[in-house]
């Protein structure tokens, strides 16, 4: 296999972080709040991290990559979602504690000038989604506006995140909060109000297979970030290739060197795997 060094992109570097908090969102989420390096380049909204789990054996090995859900002059925050030992190891990590990470890695989500925009999300797809809505609307000009979905109401984030504060439209399968039902119906019932240009999407394979869906039926672009585990996050390993309808020798790409962000009418989705 090649040196993984020649797989780094210019802009990204490895780093060493001061952990500033580490706070429980939801019944299952929680935040983690970094000290930003001096040297660690202004991310745009779709980029990720890749961070070492603090470890204790090798059951630990291999990192983690996780959306950057906010980025400030001094701190680097991460939506993080409790699924196995290693997302837990994360959240045992203590204030003051130090984590290894490279970044920012991936391609974001494009700037669509003078075009209205709509983010779906799910799960920790949140993340690029409300950095998204931070950083973008004044230079796309077109307005943004964001829908964020899940299965219940101890699954929002209402308090910490604030995201009615922050004009997020809420959806829950059970109707416990906001719109009762998943976040593309709202998304489709929003489209018929206040039209976009293009979606915006980014959580489980199931939910952005149906915005493509959505997206087709309205004939408007649809960008995708795609959450799929990773070895090296370098595009060195492949581990986390998907198939796609692009020619170029093979139609398979890596989700964290050519993406995580997709022009989704490329992407294969019947084939993609499901978690």
């Amino acid at each position: 296999m090649a040196d993984k060094e020649a797989f780094v992109p210019a802009h990204a570097r490895e780093h060493d972080a001061r952990v500033l908090a580490n706070v429980r969102l939801s019944r299952r989420y929680f935040l983690l709040r970094l000290e930003r390096p001096r040297d660690f380049v202004e991310p745009t909204a779709g980029q990720f991290v890749h961070v070492a789990v603090p470890a204790l054996d090798d059951r630990f090995f291999l990192r983690r990559p996780f959306s950057i859900h906010d980025c400030t002059r001094d701190a680097i925050d991460l939506v993080i979602v409790e699924v196995g030992p290693g997302s837990q190891a994360l959240r045992r990590v203590r204030e003051g504690d130090s984590l290894r990470f490279y970044g920012p890695l991936g391609h974001a989500y494009p700037v669509l000038a003078g075009k209205r925009v709509l983010g779906i999300g799910g799960g920790v797809g949140l993340a690029p989604l409300y950095f998204y809505g931070f950083r973008a609307p004044g230079k796309i000009g077109g307005g943004y506006r964001l829908l964020y979905g899940a299965r219940t109401r101890e699954d929002l984030f209402l308090e910490h995140v604030a995201l009615e504060r922050t004009g997020v439209s809420l959806a829950t399968d059970d109707g416990s909060y906001g719109f009762k039902g998943n976040v593309v119906q709202l998304a489709a019932a929003v489209m018929k109000e206040e039209p976009a240009d293009a979606l915006f999407s980014c959580g489980p394979t199931v939910m952005m297979r149906a915005v493509q869906k959505l997206a087709d039926e309205l004939h408007i672009p649809h960008y995708a970030s795609l959450e799929n585990r990773m070895g090296c996050a370098l595009g060195a390993c492949r581990s986390c290739v998907v198939p796609t309808k692009l020619d170029g020798g093979s139609p398979y790409r890596t989700v964290c060197h050519d993406g995580p962000v997709f022009d989704a009418s490329v992407l294969q989705w019947d084939e993609l795997p499901v978690p």
